[in-house]
Formats: structure tokens, sequence, C-alpha cells
């Protein structure tokens, strides 16, 4: 790594700071996928499209701008500031996802801006905790949630960005942990109330509808739109390459004002004719991230090709979508599938249609590694849409899909979530309630899981969650949610088909044919039970609800009954003291973990000795020694 070229400059008067970077300018920051260099150092914006998964899509990080004729020396100062501390984060931490680097940035330039305010410079605020305390008052969850994060990144730099020696950390972290624990409520995407969730979908169906009734007069248009580009001479002036465009598309431009094309200096044909297709891509990724419980990164890179299998099932016809996911699997793109409904499933049709359109179009061949998308950028079938399309056109589908929020509305979300800010939402009587993905993917766990079809096994599976724990926490609400009544159509009722089987095969595979030393009252009590039965018995045993197993970080519980320890601790610390009769503990699992326990307890003693994480997590590891030792005991 790069190391500063001189003494850093933090605590310099804005008169007195010399215009010297921190890091060298000619510094790489980022490379392209063939390997040249893509940013360096003094950049005002960093190009970090060989993050996304095709390579090329656009994504790139904007600094504090200090480049104004009006600009001083804090204000430069306070973007080299920013600039250092992004690259240590980045380059100096763990691998982190685009997005939270870009939250992360996102919130950095709002610190800046505080800082240009206060006539301080950025070190100088993020390592005051009255300012940093102040400061988190007006930001979103997330901004605080990052800046805590890269304040960590600062600590441990300190002497590097030269930041003050005497940085505290802890309170700092303190100040933060206080303003989020003010606003609990925060910690999850609010769930959409039960009236607009119904007129969200039904105007989701009713947008299908329009596109199918527009998308040949489109598709059409923009075919005859790259033609007439390509055929354009390239010797033409502007003048005459916009005249010639006029006469090839004369007729486009008048097909095109039935779908509400108005012609005026600056509105081009081609721009409306790209907009109104991402506008439809963007209704039918909503579509199918409402049918499936996916997340916004996940239906932006499902395949163009094979992602639609249709298989018949108790005399019904199902839908599976193919695709892949990061989220699990360290970053790194997995394949997985999802069920869907026959609304899901035309959707996807829908967007298939737009893609090969997209595709047939296009005239370069793939660079290596890119397949084709199913909701593409409209220039490029290979590279997903841009997010200056992507916001675009969601702010003018949720003037259109969502209604406006009623009073009732509020009162529905306070019972549900307990009366928070929702303001800070901006969810208020009078406006569109504010639709985004994740919403969807949190109102599908609560609202399936309230119609007592859908078990926490099969939306732990839909929703490609780890634990059964955190589906638990996702569907947070569910209990006191309005419960909506479904068709006979509705996915809900496929998800219900297999939950008993589900159950089963998680016990079958993980117990049955294991070998490894299961350990626990609960495991004791399994034996016992099936341990004489045949494979026919015992799943007649599951789905009577006779008995049941579910995965757990450390092994397994068979409890038939809903587990009443904390759904958000991973390790079931409560179960483990108590001796839980329903426990089942695989004995390498918890070797692992009882190393791993030790190695952050040791790390926190020397770090932060005393501290409540230290306190906690030593609690912890005497709780796993002692059930270790019980545990081996009583297998003896």
């Amino acid at each position: 790594m790069s190391t500063p070229t001189h003494p850093p400059i933090a605590a310099a008067r804005p008169d007195e700071a010399a215009r010297q970077s921190l890091f060298p300018e000619e510094m790489a920051v980022s490379y392209d996928t063939a390997g040249g260099v893509a940013s360096r150092f003094r950049d005002l914006s960093w190009n970090l499209s060989s993050m996304s998964i095709d390579g090329t899509s656009v994504k790139t990080l904007y600094f504090y701008k200090a480049d104004t004729p009006s600009a001083s020396d804090l204000d430069w100062l306070i973007q080299e500031q920013h600039k250092a501390l992004m690259w240590l984060h980045m380059d100096a931490g763990k691998v982190r996802a685009w997005r939270t680097l870009q939250n992360t940035n996102l919130a950095l330039n709002a610190w800046c801006e505080k800082a240009a305010d206060k006539g301080v410079d950025l070190y100088t605020l993020l390592t005051n905790p009255e300012w940093v305390a102040e400061g988190a008052l007006g930001m979103n969850t997330q901004y605080v949630s990052q800046t805590s994060t890269v304040l960590k990144t600062l600590w441990r730099h300190r002497q590097q960005l030269g930041a003050p020696a005497d940085l505290q950390l802890q309170k700092l972290q303190d100040a933060l942990s206080k303003e989020t624990r003010s606003r609990p409520e925060t910690q999850q995407t609010p769930l959409i109330p039960s009236r607009v969730y119904c007129a969200i979908l039904a105007a989701l169906g009713d947008r299908m509808s329009r596109i199918e009734r527009e998308l040949d007069a489109l598709l059409e248009a923009y075919a005859q739109d790259r033609a007439t580009s390509r055929n354009t001479p390239e010797d033409f002036t502007k003048r005459q390459r916009e005249n010639f465009r006029g006469m090839a598309l004369a007729d486009t431009a008048e097909r095109m004002k039935g779908l509400g094309y108005k012609p005026a200096p600056g509105i081009a044909l081609d721009h409306f004719i790209a907009g109104r297709l991402a506008e439809h891509q963007l209704a039918l990724m909503l579509v199918v991230a409402a049918y499936t419980g996916m997340r916004v990164g996940e239906v932006s890179i499902l395949p163009l090709d094979d992602v639609l299998v249709e298989f018949e099932y108790i005399g019904a016809t199902h839908y599976e979508l193919q695709g892949s996911t990061h989220k699990l699997n360290k970053g790194v793109k997995r394949p997985t599938t999802w069920i869907t409904s026959h609304q899901g499933a035309r959707a996807v049709l829908l967007a298939q249609r737009i893609a090969r359109m997209i595709q047939r179009e296009y005239d370069k061949l793939p660079k290596a590694g890119q397949q084709a998308l199913l909701f593409p950028s409209t220039s490029n079938p290979y590279r997903s849409m841009p997010n200056t399309a992507f916001q675009r056109s969601l702010t003018r589908l949720r003037g259109v899909l969502c209604p406006v929020i009623e009073q009732s509305d509020i009162d529905e979300l306070d019972r549900l979530e307990l009366a928070r800010g929702w303001e800070r939402d901006d969810i208020a009587v009078g406006k569109r309630w504010p639709l985004a993905f994740h919403q969807l993917r949190r109102s599908l766990a609560v609202y399936a899981h309230r119609s007592g079809m859908v078990s926490l096994p099969t939306l732990k599976e839909q929703l490609q969650h780890i634990t059964q724990e955190m589906s638990a926490y996702y569907a947070d609400g569910f209990s006191r949610a309005v419960n909506l009544v479904f068709d006979k159509k509705h996915f809900s009722y496929e998800w219900h088909a297999a939950t008993a089987e589900s159950s089963y095969f998680a016990y079958a595979f993980a117990v049955l044919f294991s070998d490894e030393d299961l350990l626990g009252r609960g495991a004791q009590r399994m034996a016992g039970t099936v341990e004489s039965r045949s494979r026919r018995d015992t799943l007649r045993l599951f789905v009577e609800n006779k008995v049941a197993y579910r995965e757990t970080p450390l092994g397994g519980c068979v409890s038939t009954e809903a587990c009443k320890t904390d759904p958000l601790e991973p390790i079931p610390y409560d179960c483990l003291e108590t001796n839980c009769v329903n426990l089942v503990v695989f004995g390498k699992r918890l070797d692992h973990i009882i190393k791993y326990q030790e190695v952050a307890v040791a790390t926190l003693e020397r770090d932060e000795a005393g501290s409540v994480e230290h306190r906690l997590e030593a609690r912890h590891l005497e709780v796993l020694l002692k059930a270790s030792e019980r545990l081996k005991k009583g297998a003896r």
C-alpha cells in the first residue's frame, strides 16, 4: 500500500494548508477488467466499473468537490481527507460490496458538508463525539451505520491520516449507537400496509396489461430507430443527421404520439423510446420481486436465457426462476432458484421480448464472461440498467403504482411497528407510498406467513436466508399484520404443499445421513422416536406435526412449537445454557465456534478490555465451554 508523501495536515488552519495530496496524485486506485488504470487518486470521481457483474456497468464514487473558483483551502483539505479515508477503507479493509462502498461514500459526503458548515476539517469533525452525535441526528440510519464502520478505518489509520492521536473510538461509537437505538424502527424496511400492498399488486397487474398492449409498437419503433442510426452516413453534420433521422422516423414518431410522445425541442424520439422501455423493464422487475422475494441485485442479474422453467406437479403448472445470488456466499455469485406464480412468469416472458430485441439490434460481440441479461440497459444487452435510468423510472412508477397514504395506513403501521417516526422514511398522510424493492421482499414474507399457509422453513428457502431465525426476524410483525385473503392461484399455496417435506429432508440430510457426533437432549429424543421406524412412517410423523426439525448454526431444534429464544441471536446461547430438551448440537460445529470465540475474546481483551462488547463475548465463551463439557459428558 502507498503511504502519504508528507506529514498529514489535518490540524492546519485553512489559510496554512499546503495543497499537497495525502497520497501520490498519480497513484492508481482502480483498474478496468483488462488491467488498465481506470482512475487515479487525483480524480474527483473514481471508476469502479470492474466491480460490476459484467465488468462494464457504471459504478462511480463521487467526492466532495473543491474545484470551484470560490473553494477555499479548507474545502480542498476536506476533499483530500475524504478521498484518503475512502481509499484506505477500500484498500486496507475487507472486500466490500459496491452498494456498501457507495453508501459509505455518500455518508462521508454528508459529513464533508457538515464539516465545511462548521469551518473545520473532516477528521476534526469525525473525532469529536458531541459533533458526531449532533450530525447523526439528521442522517438516515443507513448512513449512521456506515459512519460507524468508516470510523474504525479512521481509528486504525489515525497516524497515517493525521487524525488526533487521542481519537476515542468507543465514545464515537457510543454516540452513534445511542442515536440508532433512539429510532429502532429504522432497523427494518417499512412494511407496506395491507391496503397499499394490495393496491400496488393490482396496479402492477394492470401495468403488465398495458405493457402487453404497447410492446409490439414500442419494439418496432426501437428497431427502426436503431436501424436508422446504423444507416445514417457518418460524414453528415449534426444538422444533416437530425434531418435524416427526422425524415426516416416520421411515421415512427407519429405512432409514438399514441404512447405519449410529444415532439418538442430537446425531446428526442430515441430518448422517449429508450425511457419508455426502461420504465416497462422496471415495472416488470417489480413484479418479479413481488412474486419471488428476490433482492433488487438478484433481479438485476437474472439471465436472459434459461431463466424460466415450467413444470407440472400435482396436476398444476408451476414456475421456477433460475438465477444467482451473492448475499450468502461472501460476495461470490452462486446459482439459485425461486418459485414464482403465473404473474411472475408473465413478467419474465414480457421482459424476454424486450431483452431479445435489444440483443438483436446490438452490433457488437460480448466481452469475455458477459451473458445477456433479462433486464439490461436499452443500449447494451450485456450490461445492467444504469442507475440513472433505474431511479428515474422508479420515481415515475411510484406516481402510477402507489396509492396516496391515508391515516388508516399510518394507524396500521403504528400497530405493527410500535409508532415509529414515519416522516423520516417519507411516509406521511397525503403522500404517495415511497415504494422500494426491499419493501416487497419483507411484505411478501409477512403477508405470506400471515396467511397461515407458508412456514418459516419455506420462507427461508424462498428468501435465500442463512437461518430460520433470520426469516423470523424478517417476518417480524406477521402476527399483527392484517390478514390478506389469497386466491387459489396464489403462490403461497405452492409453498405450503412442501412444508412437511422441507422439515423432513432437513432432518434426513443433517442427521440421518450424517457422520457427525450428535449431542444434546433433542438428538436423543429424536433418535428414540424414529430409530425403529421406516422412512415412510417418519415422514408421516412430520406431516402430522408430531415431530419437527429445523436447522440452526449449531445443529438443529426438534421443537414442534415456535421457539421462544431471541430470533436475532445466531447462536442459541439460551438453549445451551438451559440445556434445552429440543437442542441438537453437532460436535465439530461446537468445537469450531468455541475456537472462533476464543480468538474473538482474546482480541477484544487486548484492544478493548472491559468494554461492553468484551464482557458480552467473554460471557458467550463461558456458556459455550460449559455447554461443551456438559454435552460431551452426557454423550459418554
